[in-house]
């Protein structure tokens, strides 16, 4: 049985890992588009509210200003978000998902659903199901973390 620390570590050392075999580094590309990783990750934090403030996606992606209005531009660019200023403060830039940004996002889904399907097609039932626990464990325990908390 591993110890505490070992367990954390181990944890500490998988999680990169099994990311990498998401396909996390591989750019999507669609007839209409191509994104990276980071524009797949601001789309879907866009798109996971009804409006994001430019401040808001800086903040859940952990990156400045000024990174995420480039990543917001590209986005804008490629007609997959729109832009717009806040009716209640013209200072505020609101980012909201166009139609072809949900098309991609849900492409998206479909596809992490594919990659994840070819990675553990081989396990039995039972294997899934405590993979299933496991997330569900570590999910929770991610969702009360303090750093969880600090975001809007």
């Amino acid at each position: 049985m591993r110890d505490r620390a070992e367990a954390l570590a181990e944890i500490a050392e998988a999680l990169p890992e099994i990311i990498r075999g998401l396909g996390a580094g591989h750019p999507m590309t669609g007839r209409e588009w191509e994104l990276t990783l980071a524009q797949m990750r601001a789309l879907q934090v866009v798109g996971d509210q009804a409006v994001c403030t430019m401040g808001e996606l800086a903040h859940r992606l952990g990156i400045s200003l000024s990174a995420a209005t480039g990543l917001a531009d590209r986005l804008v660019e490629q007609g997959l978000v729109e832009r717009e200023a806040d009716p209640a403060d013209r200072r505020l830039v609101c980012l909201r998902v166009a139609a072809a940004g949900k098309r991609a996002r849900a492409i998206m889904r479909k596809e992490k659903r594919r990659r994840v399907e070819a990675m553990l097609g081989g396990l039995s039932g039972p294997e899934l199901e405590q993979i299933v626990d496991s997330l569900a464990l570590l999910r929770r325990a991610v969702s009360k973390s303090p750093n969880m908390e600090e975001q809007p």
